[in-house]
């Protein structure tokens, strides 16, 4: 068991841990709100450019390669670096789970549990950022759109 001054201790940081978790998941809802619109159209911007570029590339001539095979590089490139920013911030948050599930809760006061469940289920909640508050951005939806890029690539070609 903790002392008095170690559970005066615990929950002193126990607050600050919830006070610094409400600010992250405040601030990663205000920025999904700022720049859901902006995500949204740069998704769609790249699902539409990608199949197009694709197309392009795909004469295989060396005047096509050479002006739009670097483009079609550079916004690849993007949209992975972009994507694999953002799925970084969701696992960061998925590692706090864990964290505080081994919290030493046992050895606690009554008072200090309960803050501990109550923390616990505010943060089984992953914080993602979202495009206009629907779709979830990250790693799967830049999967998806170079996978339908490459369909919709594939689609026009046997049309020509």
């Amino acid at each position: 068991m903790y002392s008095d001054e170690e559970l005066k201790l615990v929950s002193k940081k126990l607050k600050e841990c919830i006070e610094y978790h409400r600010f992250i998941t405040v601030y990663t809802n205000k920025v999904s709100d700022a720049f859901g619109p902006v995500l949204l159209s740069y998704y769609m911007f790249h699902q539409v450019s990608l199949c197009l570029l694709l197309l392009q590339c795909s004469q295989m001539t060396t005047k096509a390669l050479i002006c739009y095979g670097p483009l079609t590089f550079v916004l690849f490139q993007e949209l992975i670096q972009l994507s694999v920013i953002i799925e970084l911030i969701g696992t960061m948050s998925e590692k706090l789970i864990d964290s505080v599930y081994w919290v030493p809760w046992e050895y606690m006061d009554v008072s200090n549990k309960k803050t501990v469940a109550i923390y616990l289920l505010n943060v089984q909640k992953v914080i993602r950022i979202k495009a206009l508050g629907m779709a979830e951005v990250g790693v799967t939806t830049m999967a998806s759109i170079l996978k339908t890029s490459l369909s919709y690539f594939a689609f026009l070609r046997s049309v020509e």
